[in-house]
C-alpha cells in the first residue's frame, strides 16, 4: 500500500468510487475523503485572538465596503 491509499489519521481508506458512469460518484467520494480528514479541524475553535481580531474588524465602521460604492 502506498502513501495515497492512507488517510492522514492512519485509518483504512474507504472504498473507491463505484464503477458507476459519470463524475458524480467520483465527486462525492472525493468530497466524503476531505470531509473525513479537515471535518475535526472545522470543529476546532479559534484561539482567542484570532477571535479578537475578528471582532475589531466587525467593529470598524465601512470595514466591509470599498469607498465610492
Amino acid at each position: 500500500m502506498n502513501n495515497d491509499d492512507k488517510d492522514v489519521k492512519g485509518a483504512p481508506p474507504l472504498p473507491g468510487p463505484a464503477m458507476a458512469p459519470g463524475r458524480d460518484s467520483k465527486e462525492d467520494w472525493i468530497g466524503r475523503q476531505l470531509r473525513r480528514v479537515f471535518d475535526d479541524a472545522l470543529n476546532e475553535p479559534l484561539p482567542d485572538d484570532i477571535m479578537s481580531l475578528l471582532e475589531r474588524i466587525d467593529e470598524q465602521p465601512g470595514a466591509h465596503t470599498k469607498s465610492g460604492e
